[in-house]
């Protein structure tokens, strides 16, 4: 159709239809589709420019024709390569992007801070309270922003809630004064005044809606009666706004409970540039669940297969982070990646299976190895500069298995899930690889804790004939750890022991949270030697419970690992310890030789349930704890791919090392007589400008650990 602009009377209304229903019924070929679009890119515009009322320019033709833009090239595609048929083994989810969001995607911060700070968190789900801090060796500084006209509190808190929380409480009053206090609370209530204020205001403002306090105070103030000391465990954070202006300093009105909360922060982090540690080239690729079905079960553990991404050279893992399906937040409590070495099974089912049940597939065997995790709680994870985790060459993981552990209390039956992880990897190759050893108690239901106890003790060994096999004789250094407990969980420690001495504590956290297990970097890499032994001790509570709790996979349910990432690689992936399940049932008099436990008869469900019967009073208790640390152990060392050390007999049976001391309490001896010539020190709280200038020595070094739910009661036989 070759008519002149002249045949398209726009005032027509009817010529305009009369062409585009010529248009619509023409047929549309490939061809003719390729020439319109040719059209659309190189031909003739017709432009307007009109004012806001419709008006034109006095200087610009109306209407102007030209052609489209030589100068214009095509648009660059943003979206990844994507192999094409992503609904096998091989490939991504193809859920799209819209039906999910990153764990690690929080409300960005209104207003600028005041300085560059170490760390900052949102610790509200609407974005309306956001606090930036850093630290140094002593002391550490606040700046919180809120989203408030009227006064705002920030506290430590033991639990999470008020009583026995170290609260500072600050505004800023109708003529621009700011008033601050350091504060405490016994129990629910205004809390009072404390005497030493340690708390410290270093600033204040309001501005836009919003109020600004800059605070500092002492890590360890010596005020045992009042404060808490401020550590590298979990702290629990409450916080609490309200936008009436107090009239007097204790006029504050309550808050209410839509504003006010808690969240656990490693507040002594090390700090890192997450920008510097993700090179431009790094490819991102997802790992996500297909649809799953979520059971109606209270615990789910789903396993989907994945075959390695499209890369035929070496490259290294340099970061991933959780991809969370919007909504269920509240569902997916942990995921890992592990890494099997064994060749891919076609035969593998394409859509996911439950990873401890009956259709678990026997090709499993060689995906012992963790190489990524995320749990509640959790963030992003970045490697070290000079670290990555070796991908597509020789020896590197031939597949990978996606565990995630599905908590659904409520047993509900409308859940679907597609969360699962992305995974960024580079063809910069770093100095070293990464690998990843368990340590910690075996999984399993012989691993047994009484109940109504205020702390009770299990301990995993990690025996020294498994690191001098695994572990090459330069040493690994540990750059990283996740220490995991289920609910009744309290604390953990890691301790490391050489020629039958202590030399150091690897990890410890005397304030454990379930909802909290974030990989934490550690402030200085520490050195893993052939002979060494390791200890992982965890503590439990069960004083709400009126039966025994037994080791497994469910919340309910308990562990006792610490996962951490190391380099160089070697060989040394898994060693972990049982107590022998004859030592503890010889607590009730039980004397069976180890033969009788036939786990296929299911022998182990009739000697717990004989236990879970048992009347725990103090002196049996008592025993059982002697036995968890003085009893017959039995010890597993193996490769990444499940496969022993030859020179390693299994299982190693060995006695709890007498070597081994009881832990010592971190908790400070604090002499009420230093509180007011400490506490009150404004000399040691130069903190204005504290930023992370110690950037090259404290550059986290990242880590991610996953759970291996070890089930090896036969290692008992």
């Amino acid at each position: 159709m070759d008519a002149s602009l002249v045949n398209f009377d726009i005032t027509n209304s009817s010529a305009p239809n009369h062409w585009t229903k010529i248009m619509k019924n023409v047929e549309w070929t490939s061809s003719l589709t390729s020439a319109l679009q040719h059209k659309q890119l190189n031909g003739n515009h017709i432009h307007i420019c009109q004012k806001g009322d419709f008006t034109n320019y006095p200087g610009i033709p109306m209407p102007s024709i030209s052609t489209y833009p030589s100068y214009v090239g095509p648009v660059t595609e943003r979206v990844q390569d994507c192999l094409s048929n992503s609904s096998t083994p091989e490939t991504m989810s193809t859920t799209t992007a819209s039906a999910l969001e990153s764990a690690s995607q929080k409300p960005k911060p209104t207003m600028t801070p005041s300085e560059s700070y170490m760390h900052s968190a949102v610790l509200d789900e609407d974005g309306k309270y956001t606090l930036y801090w850093s630290y140094n060796e002593t002391s550490i500084v606040f700046e919180a922003h809120v989203q408030t006209t009227g006064w705002l509190g920030l506290g430590i808190s033991p639990n999470g809630g008020m009583a026995g929380a170290d609260i500072a409480i600050g505004w800023v009053g109708h003529d621009g004064q700011t008033f601050f206090k350091d504060r405490y609370a016994t129990a629910i209530g205004k809390p009072p005044i404390d005497p030493h204020q340690d708390w410290l205001l270093l600033s204040g403002k309001r501005e836009g809606g919003f109020t600004f306090l800059k605070f500092t105070r002492l890590l360890d103030t010596k005020d045992c009666e009042h404060d808490l000391p401020i550590t590298s465990d979990t702290i629990r954070v409450i916080w609490a706004y309200n936008n009436a202006i107090p009239e007097s300093e204790d006029g504050m009105t309550y808050h209410g409970p839509a504003t006010r909360g808690s969240k656990s922060i490693n507040l002594l982090e090390p700090a890192q540039n997450k920008d510097a540690l993700l090179p431009a080239s790094a490819v991102r690729y997802d790992f996500l669940n297909r649809n799953v079905s979520v059971p109606a079960e209270k615990t789910t553990y789903w396993c989907e297969v994945f075959r390695k991404p499209p890369i035929t050279t070496k490259q290294h893992l340099v970061k991933y982070a959780p991809v969370i399906q919007k909504g269920n937040k509240g569902v997916v409590h942990h995921m890992t990646l592990f890494a099997c070495y064994t060749p891919f099974d076609e035969s593998l089912p394409e859509h996911g299976y439950n990873c401890y049940g009956n259709s678990k597939p026997d090709t499993m065997i060689g995906c012992g190895q963790p190489m990524a995790l995320w749990a509640v709680g959790g963030e992003d994870f970045y490697f070290p500069p000079d670290v990555g985790f070796s991908l597509g060459a020789e020896g590197d993981p031939m597949y990978f298995i996606l565990e995630t552990h599905y908590d659904n209390p409520q047993e509900r039956t409308d859940i679907v899930d597609n969360s699962g992880m992305s995974l960024w990897y580079t063809p910069e190759i770093r100095k070293y690889d990464a690998g990843m050893a368990g340590v910690g108690n075996l999984v399993g239901n012989f691993m047994m804790i009484p109940p109504r106890q205020k702390s009770f003790q299990i301990s995993g060994i990690c025996n020294s004939n498994c690191t001098q096999a695994a572990i090459p004789p330069e040493g690994v250094k540990t750059f990283a750890y996740i220490l995991h407990t289920h609910i009744a969980g309290q604390k953990i420690h890691v301790r490391q022991y050489r020629d039958e001495q202590l030399v150091d504590v690897l990890a410890h956290d005397d304030n454990y949270d379930f909802n909290y297990q974030q990989m934490r970097w550690l402030k200085k890499e520490k050195t893993i030697m052939p002979g060494d032994s390791l200890i992982v001790d965890c503590f439990y509570s069960s004083t709400d419970r009126a039966s025994l709790t037994l080791g497994g996979i469910a919340t309910t349910e308990e562990m006792c690992v610490t996962y951490i990432y190391y380099y160089p690689r070697s060989e040394f992936s898994s060693c972990q310890s049982l107590v022998s399940p004859r030592d503890q049932f010889s607590v009730l008099g039980m004397n069976e030789s180890l033969a009788d436990f036939d786990v296929s008869n299911d022998t182990p469900n009739h000697w717990t349930k004989l236990m879970q019967k048992a009347e725990w009073t103090p002196s049996l208790t008592s025993e059982l704890q002697r036995k968890q640390l003085n009893g017959e152990n039995f010890h597993i060392c193996r490769k990444g791919d499940y496969s022993q050390f030859p020179e390693v007999p299994v299982p190693i049976i060995s006695m709890y090392p007498s070597y081994v001391g009881p832990v010592k309490d971190r908790v400070q001896d604090c002499l009420s007589s230093n509180a007011s010539t400490v506490s009150t020190t404004v000399s040691a709280l130069e903190m204005t400008s504290i930023t992370a200038d110690n950037s090259a020595n404290s550059q986290v070094k990242g880590f991610t650990v996953g759970i291996i739910v070890l089930f090896l009661i036969h290692m008992c036989m």
